[in-house]
């Protein structure tokens, strides 16, 4: 006879056990509802199909990452992250001046000169008439071509990192106020293109978030930039929303997770953002893509009346801050 100290435990009957079990699921459930609508996302394999309110939560999840899959910004330094070259004469161009002007006089440029080297030898005069439509010609002229020499001479090697010379930091905030302060300057992370002439900070923004990007897709090197230029901005907001499901503040870098209220105001601001590029180009030219079908033409020096008197006009404030464009 065995001794109850050794005798194996009594188990429960099966109706209790079923009972016990159906209301531990049934509370958990309940309990655990709300909290899968904030966590689970649509790449989730765990997906509670008897729930018609989560149903409904990731019907309206996909939808929106749908939305942006289809609202996703348009940009030339995408077009030609293969080629940094390509890349910083792009940047060039399209400093203080808008993607509308800016992007054919670029693609008409690399016809003419399609190496560093075509146009480090390129004919300043010549260069200038080309680049006259977006003002500032002879400051642009002198960089591209400057740049251009150096970039062939002393080629940017992706793990030779160049000192980046100080920029003016987006989050750093003044002493005596809480609002931000573009004065103050801090110290940019090296780069393999710092030490060309021009390489500021539009220049490097965009070759680490495009160029390392293409360079490595599993480099995440763009999670740290902090751009200031709006597109660049809206377009990491993208970036990190669409592959990260994280929403991205551009003024402190912090990330949260993704949600339905702050995906549709991200939803709303691409939208926005898409429908102002469409009024201001035409039907058959996409600014920022591959493919331009349109021509800028620039202001003729015999045409008189309202256009030359606002062109004159233009053109004598352009000058006046040509100083600021490579600073």
């Amino acid at each position: 006879m065995l001794s109850p100290y050794f005798s194996p435990p009594k188990k429960g009957s099966k109706f209790f056990e079923q009972v016990t079990t159906h209301e531990v699921q049934n509370q958990s459930s309940t309990e655990s509802s709300e909290e899968n609508h904030q966590t689970i996302s649509p790449l989730d394999d765990r997906v509670p199909s008897t729930e018609p309110l989560f149903l409904l939560y990731f019907c309206q999840f996909a939808y929106l990452y749908q939305q942006l899959a289809r609202l996703k910004p348009i940009l030339i330094q995408e077009s030609v992250a293969h080629d940094p070259w390509k890349l910083l004469v792009a940047v060039t161009l399209l400093n203080k001046t808008t993607g509308k002007v800016a992007i054919p006089v670029f693609w008409r440029l690399l016809e003419k000169w399609e190496t560093p080297l075509a146009l480090s030898n390129a004919n300043p005069e010549e260069l200038r008439n080309h680049i006259r439509a977006l003002g500032t010609h002879n400051i642009r002229s002198k960089r591209l071509i400057e740049m251009s020499r150096v970039y062939h001479y002393d080629p940017p090697v992706e793990y030779d990192l160049r000192p980046s010379r100080p920029v003016v930091s987006p989050t750093k905030r003044s002493r005596k106020g809480g609002t931000r302060s573009r004065r103050l300057a801090e110290k940019y992370p090296p780069t393999a293109i710092s030490h060309l002439p021009g390489a500021g900070t539009y220049a490097l923004d965009s070759y680490r978030i495009f160029c390392l990007s293409h360079q490595d897709p599993l480099c995440e090197e763009w999670t740290t930039v902090l751009p200031t230029d709006k597109e660049l901005v809206l377009f990491l907001k993208w970036k990190w929303a669409y592959q990260q499901r994280k929403i991205w503040s551009p003024i402190s870098g912090n990330v949260t997770k993704a949600d339905i209220p702050l995906l549709e105001c991200l939803v709303r601001e691409l939208s926005e953002y898409h429908t102002r590029r469409t009024s201001t180009c035409p039907s058959n030219g996409i600014i920022g893509g591959s493919q331009q079908t349109f021509v800028v033409k620039p202001i003729s020096a015999s045409s008189t009346g309202k256009h030359s008197t606002e062109g004159a006009v233009k053109s004598k404030r352009k000058s006046q801050y040509a100083w600021r464009i490579y600073k």
